[in-house]
C-alpha cells in the first residue's frame, strides 16, 4: 500500500513540493512536473518531481514517506488457548508422631507388652501405613518424615527419613521398623520443616501433608510446653505455600482438648473431611488404611497438570468433557482449585466423584488474557 495526495493539496515554495490530504491506495506511478521523476528513490534532471506515491521532492531528488504499516501484535495467549492436561502423581509427605504416647494401646490408654506385638497406635499405625503405601505407591509419590528426631525430646532435623518417590513402600517400611515411639510433640517444628522440604523439590507434580499424630502439639519454645496456636498456625503457613495438610487423629475422639487443636489445624491445612470432627479420626489399623486410601484417591484421581501457569489466574475456565467447571472457594466445594504454582488443576466434590467413576474422561483449561475471556 501507498500513501496518495491530492493534486489539489499541493503547494509549491520554491522547488519544494508540499503534499497534504494524503489517503493510502494501491501503488500508483504518476510522475511529477517538467523533465523530472517523483519517487521514493528516483532522481530527477530538473525541477521538482512528485508522484503521489511519492511525497515530496527535493533538489531534483525524491524523498518518500510512503511504507507499509506496521501490522499488529497479537499476544499468543490471549483469548482462548486450549490446554489438555495430563494427570501426575501427587507427591504425599507422611508427618509421622512418633512421641512416647504412640506406645499406648488405644483401647485402654496404658502401654502394653511386649512392645513389639501389642496393639499400641505405633503398631497399628506403621501396619496401616506400610499396608496403604504399598496398594498406591504406583501411583502415588510417597514419603516419611518422623518427629521427634535427632536426640532429645523436641527436636526435629532438617530433611526427612524417605524421599518422595514411587515405589517407596519398602524404604518407608524399614525406616519405620528402625524407628519406635519415644519423646514430644513438636507439631510445630515438624510442620514447618515439612513444608521446607517441599518446596526444595523441582518437580511440578502436587505436593500435600499427611500429618498423623494422637493428640495436642507441645514443645512450646523447645521445653515441652503446649503449643497448639503454633501448630494450627505452622498448618495454615504450608498451605498458603500451595502444601495443603490432611489431618489424621489417632484414638483422639475422647480427647476434646485434642479435638479441638486437630480440628483447627484441619481447617487451616485446607482439607477438611465433611462431617464432625473435620479430621480423619481413626482407632485401629483398619481404619487407618481406609483413611489413608481416601486421601490418596482424592488427590491423585482429581488433580490435572497444566503445561504452564495462566497469563492472567482469574481469566481461566475448566471444562469437564466440554461442560464449565465452576471455580472452588474451598477443596470442600464442588470445582476446581489451583495447586501449587496455579501448574495445576484440581477438581473437587460431585466433579471429582465423576473423575473417579470415570463419568468425566476429558479435562481441558482455557487460558484467557488481555481482558478478552477464554471461550468454551
Amino acid at each position: 500500500m501507498y500513501r496518495t495526495c491530492a493534486l489539489a493539496s499541493l503547494v509549491t515554495v520554491g522547488s519544494v513540493g508540499l503534499l497534504g490530504a494524503c489517503t493510502w491506495s494501491p501503488p500508483q506511478n504518476l510522475n511529477g512536473g517538467g523533465a523530472g521523476n517523483g519517487g521514493g528513490a528516483s532522481s530527477g534532471a530538473g525541477g521538482t518531481g512528485a508522484r503521489r506515491d511519492a511525497g515530496v521532492g527535493v533538489g531534483g531528488t525524491g524523498v518518500a514517506f510512503d511504507a507499509t504499516p506496521p501490522m499488529p501484535t497479537v499476544d499468543a495467549n490471549c483469548g482462548s488457548t486450549r490446554n489438555p492436561t495430563m494427570r501426575l502423581p501427587p507427591d504425599l509427605l507422611l508427618v509421622f508422631d512418633r512421641s512416647g504416647s504412640m506406645a499406648a494401646d488405644p483401647s485402654t490408654g496404658r502401654n502394653c507388652m511386649p512392645a513389639a506385638t501389642c496393639p499400641s497406635k505405633w503398631n497399628q499405625a506403621t501396619a496401616a501405613v506400610n499396608m496403604a503405601v504399598a496398594s498406591s505407591q504406583t501411583t502415588i509419590e510417597w514419603g516419611l518424615k518422623l518427629f521427634t528426631t535427632g536426640g532429645t525430646g523436641c527436636a526435629v532435623t532438617p530433611g526427612v527419613q524417605v524421599d518422595i518417590a514411587l515405589n517407596s513402600a519398602p524404604a518407608i517400611a524399614t525406616a519405620l521398623a528402625g524407628a519406635g515411639p519415644g519423646g514430644n510433640t513438636p507439631t510445630t517444628l515438624a510442620v514447618n520443616l515439612a513444608g521446607d522440604y517441599l518446596a526444595s523439590l523441582t518437580t511440578t507434580n502436587p505436593r500435600f501433608i499427611v500429618l498423623v499424630t494422637d493428640g495436642q502439639p507441645n514443645c512450646a519454645g523447645g521445653n515441652g510446653g503446649a503449643d497448639d496456636a503454633a501448630a494450627i498456625a505452622a498448618v495454615a503457613a504450608q498451605a498458603a505455600r500451595g502444601f495443603g495438610t490432611f489431618v489424621i487423629g489417632v484414638a483422639t475422639a475422647s480427647d476434646q482438648m485434642a479435638t479441638a487443636t486437630l480440628t483447627g489445624m484441619s481447617t487451616a491445612g485446607m482439607h477438611a473431611r465433611a462431617g464432625t470432627p473435620n479430621y480423619y479420626v481413626v482407632n485401629n489399623t483398619a481404619e487407618l488404611v481406609t483413611a489413608l486410601d481416601a486421601i490418596g484417591t482424592q488427590v491423585a484421581s482429581c488433580t490435572f497438570m497444566l503445561a504452564s501457569a495462566p497469563p492472567d489466574a482469574n481469566n481461566v475456565v475448566v471444562l469437564a468433557d466440554g461442560t464449565v467447571v465452576p471455580k472452588a472457594t474451598s477443596p470442600t466445594d464442588n470445582g476446581w482449585i489451583y495447586g501449587a504454582g496455579m501448574t495445576s488443576v484440581t477438581l473437587t466434590g460431585t466433579y471429582c466423584q465423576q473423575v473417579m467413576s470415570n463419568t468425566v474422561k476429558d479435562v481441558e483449561v482455557l487460558f484467557g488474557c488481555g481482558g478478552i475471556p477464554p471461550v468454551p
